[in-house]
């Protein structure tokens, strides 16, 4: 044989083929970038492109589709006319999911019959996609094999592989396979799937595995919690401490940003779930993991979504001193002591942080007053998410011991202190009234929302009035008074407070004051500054924004922004500040890697290569 038919022997011929070979190779997945390049890479790029709209690109496809059916009930020759119609066509992923609606009345039989010629003997994406479309709803037990394959090439085949699994009976099973070898965001999906079947034989798997934090998958954190009965789960006397600890990542999951918000207020059972972790806690061995989670779920118990739960008596009170009292015993707390001496940066970072939260939850105002008109009190707490996982900064407000802006906006994040408590003084009242933004929407003000109040003083008092959230017509809260000499000496006290602040947060602040007040530090570039900042989960590292040759204004501006990512060393902030300062004035920093806005014509013109978007 020669080296062409050897090669042509040994290559995949259809994308069936080339998932399992790509699976043997990687048995545990997911593929390397999902399985690109596929066989029928070259074939697609001959297809001819269009700028026809996405809604008239589905309609031809699935026009095609129907006349095929309609002219060839015999499914043999269907598959013949239909690959050949397929052969010419440039089918996205994305039009398999109207594709399956539309054929969901055709003949079960006929369904089949095309749709695994199509998926399973065909070398071309679009065909496969078809062919797919084609079995959901109709698909066996014995297409979840073939299936499961197809849905390890993720970005094309993922979600509609998913669609037809959670379809056939008794594919829980392949559904759990494919999620544990898939991306994020298929592994989101599978999960989706498996949380609707709701299984028995699953429910152990979800609890263990249906959460990545930090991925799209704590989105299902509330609906695994409530399909597994997971307060039932904690309640068990038998309960191991691996599902305690299971249980208590789901929990601390439903507090996170990315996982909607609010996921943990509209878990009905969550003082009970909480209540009952807090009592089974002790019987997990001690692990610095474990202590980072308490911590997290105890931070959310004084500032977060947990402290404004309908509790019933004092038992917020009790679950909250229950895992203080935990975290103190000797065993816990050197597992602490232990992480404060690691030479791993991470662990370290990690174990400053949950020292500084535990010290900031016992420093808030527990005091509950009613809000009756009389003068309350206010209280201003800064709140840190663990590094490990995905979170913001956020300037935490008590009235009379009620976090109100957790009750009142779930849309979004508190905003970060330096906007409240920096050198714009926002919450100071003057005789003068003035809007606040206390709040704002992950996404953006102008999707979703934000909480605003307008602060004034009035004589002796400062009043909060005319709440209002652009996304909510008549949304309104009862105004507050505070006597003006507790405002002010508590919104005076939180300004000088940077007991929160890790050092990379101090280098910022320091670094931010620098350039305010020398703005033309980076002048011999003609740059000027913009934001500077530091991550809780990207620890170690400042990144500092700057424009050239000026900030955006006109529309007919040329403009770059270029975001200098510098490694922090260890030492004085002040010094470290000064060290910044030096590698950003001192020599050029608009260097090519660091560039990261404006325009490809901006670019051009002043000499750099437009960075390629992935």
């Amino acid at each position: 044989m020669t080296d062409a038919g050897e090669r042509e022997a040994l290559e995949p011929r259809t994308l069936l083929e080339h998932a399992t070979i790509l699976q043997l190779a990687h048995p545990d997945g997911p593929l390397p970038d999902g399985g690109r390049p596929y066989p029928d890479t070259e074939h697609l790029a001959g297809l001819p492109r269009t700028d026809e709209p996405y809604a008239a690109r589905r309609r031809k496809l699935v026009d095609v589709v129907t006349s095929v059916y309609e002219a060839e009930p015999s499914a043999g020759r269907a598959c013949a006319v239909l690959s050949d119609a397929l052969t010419s066509m440039r089918v996205e992923p994305r039009f398999a999911g109207p594709l399956a609606e539309t054929v969901a009345s055709f003949d079960p039989a006929w369904r089949r019959r095309v749709g695994r010629e199509l998926a399973y003997r065909s070398r071309e994406r679009g065909k496969v996609t078809v062919g797919l479309a084609l079995l959901s709803g109709v698909a066996g037990p014995g297409d979840t094999a073939p299936v499961r394959l197809l849905g390890l090439l993720s970005r094309d085949f993922g979600e509609t592989a998913i669609r037809v699994l959670r379809q056939i009976p008794g594919a829980a099973g392949d559904l759990v396979w494919l999620a544990e070898r898939s991306d994020p965001w298929r592994h989101a999906q599978a999960v989706e799937a498996l949380r609707s079947l709701a299984e028995p034989d699953t429910f152990g798997w979800l609890l263990r595995e249906g959460v990545r934090p930090g991925g799209p998958s704590v989105t299902n954190a509330r609906a695994i919690a409530e399909t597994v009965g997971l307060a039932d789960v904690i309640g068990d006397d038998e309960i191991g401490e691996d599902v305690i600890e299971q249980a208590g990542r789901l929990l601390v999951a439903m507090t996170l940003r990315g996982a909607g918000n609010t996921e943990l207020r509209r878990y009905t059972d969550a003082p009970t779930a909480l209540t009952r972790f807090a009592r089974a806690a002790g019987k997990m061995n001690a692990t610095f993991d474990r202590y980072a989670m308490i911590v997290s779920l105890l931070a959310d118990l004084y500032v977060g979504q947990a402290a404004t739960l309908r509790w019933p008596g004092k038992e917020l009170g009790w679950v909250r001193a229950a895992l203080e009292r935990l975290l103190e015993e000797p065993i816990w707390a050197g597992v602490l002591d232990v992480a404060e001496q690691s030479a791993d940066r991470a662990i370290y970072h990690r174990a400053r942080w949950a020292t500084l939260v535990r010290t900031t939850c016992g420093q808030v105002p527990l005091t509950e007053r009613s809000m009756n008109g009389e003068q309350s009190r206010i209280a201003i707490r800064v709140s840190v998410p663990d590094p490990e996982l995905s979170g913001a900064v956020e300037t935490s407000v008590f009235i009379d011991g009620r976090p109100v802006v957790a009750e009142a906006f779930t849309a979004g994040p508190a905003e970060e202190p330096e906007y409240l408590l920096g050198p714009e003084r926002r919450l100071h009242a003057d005789v003068e009234p003035h809007e606040v933004r206390l709040a704002e929407a992950d996404c953006t003000e102008g999707c979703c929302g934000a909480l605003y109040v307008t602060i004034e003083r009035r004589g002796d008092e400062v009043i909060w009035r005319k709440w209002r959230n652009p996304n909510r017509s008549g949304f309104d809260l009862p105004a507050l008074r505070f006597a003006a000499a507790q405002y002010d000496a508590e919104i005076n006290r939180a300004e000088n407070d940077h007991s929160w602040e890790w050092p990379d947060r101090t280098v910022t602040r320091l670094l931010r004051d620098r350039l305010r007040e020398q703005p033309d530090l980076l002048g011999r570039w003609d740059c000027h500054p913009g934001w500077v900042a530091a991550r809780p989960n990207d620890r170690g590292r400042v990144h500092v924004s700057y424009f050239y040759p000026q900030r955006p204004a006109g529309v007919e501006d040329l403009w770059l922004q270029f975001v200098a990512v510098i490694e922090l060393p260890a030492g004085d902030p002040a010094i470290v500040v000064d060290e910044i300062v030096r590698q950003i004035s001192d020599t050029d920093p608009r260097r090519q890697q660091w560039l990261t806005g404006g325009s490809a014509e901006a670019a051009r013109q002043f000499g750099f290569d437009w960075p390629a978007r992935h």
